[in-house]
């Protein structure tokens, strides 16, 4: 039963995507696909013993390069975005392992651990590396979103304004990211939030005290995750319009 509701939903998917972007829409699609196959691989690798935080990296900028260029193909906007994310991704690497090794985030939460009494938990893997990676994964999309929309916008704007200066087009360029840094930043907070909603319900029914919640690893985990894809995010508008008004001037 539970195969054919997904099949089913898959097929809705499927049909949407090709309702209203035709071939582009199909394409989203096999680039979705390559990448669950590249997380797949990466996960394999954990397990051969491979260092999840350099294969984190490797794998977000695959990511990257195949979300940018599979979908929009090779152009300056689309080059811009993925220098841009990719300065973002090796930036985030060192302040996400300080500071998940600072607050002990790794592991697993002590309310998931109630649930996994049956399963041994030496998987032979550094928590903290696989924590690290995990963190890193969370950013991914939502810098490529951003840095796509701000190099696509500017190429347009300049395309409709040719005679726009240079400082102009770099406001123009700022605002856009203004506009999209909140409602990504929502995204990325309600998301977290209802991926973790009934564990927090029940978080709140067992009355925990503000030093249990600010000390609560699942908490302060999902708190932390919305707090580094927000400064990756805000750190991504300005250097994705530095590279591609340096990449036009050149």
């Amino acid at each position: 039963m539970n195969m054919s509701v997904n099949l089913v939903l898959l097929l809705v998917l499927i049909l949407l995507f090709w309702f209203f972007q035709k071939k582009r829409g199909l394409l989203t699609l096999i680039t979705l696909g390559i990448n669950l196959a590249m997380l797949f691989f990466m996960i394999l690798g954990f397990n051969l013993g491979f260092s999840p935080i350099i294969l984190t990296v490797i794998t977000s900028i695959l990511i990257s390069a195949n979300n940018l260029f599979n979908i929009n193909g090779f152009n300056p906007s689309t080059k811009s975005a993925f220098l841009s994310s990719t300065f973002i991704i090796l930036l985030m690497v060192f302040p996400i392992f300080f500071t998940t090794s600072l607050l002990h985030l790794q592991g697993i939460p002590l309310e998931g651990l109630m649930e996994m009494d049956m399963y041994s938990l030496h998987i032979g893997i550094s928590f903290v590396d696989l924590s690290v990676s995990v963190l890193l994964m969370t950013v991914i999309g939502a810098i490529n979103d951003i840095a796509i929309s701000i190099t696509s916008s500017m190429i347009e704007i300049k395309e409709q304004l040719p005679d726009l200066s240079l400082s102009e087009w770099k406001s123009s360029g700022l605002t856009v990211g203004k506009d999209v840094l909140g409602p990504t930043i929502n995204t990325l907070i309600f998301a977290a939030i209802g991926s973790q909603f009934a564990l927090l319900i029940w978080v709140f029914d067992l009355n925990y005290s503000l030093t249990q919640l600010v000390n609560s690893k699942l908490i302060v985990t999902e708190w932390v995750a919305i707090i580094f894809s927000g400064i990756s995010i805000a750190i991504t508008i300005p250097i994705t319009i530095f590279l591609l008004i340096k990449q036009v001037k050149n």
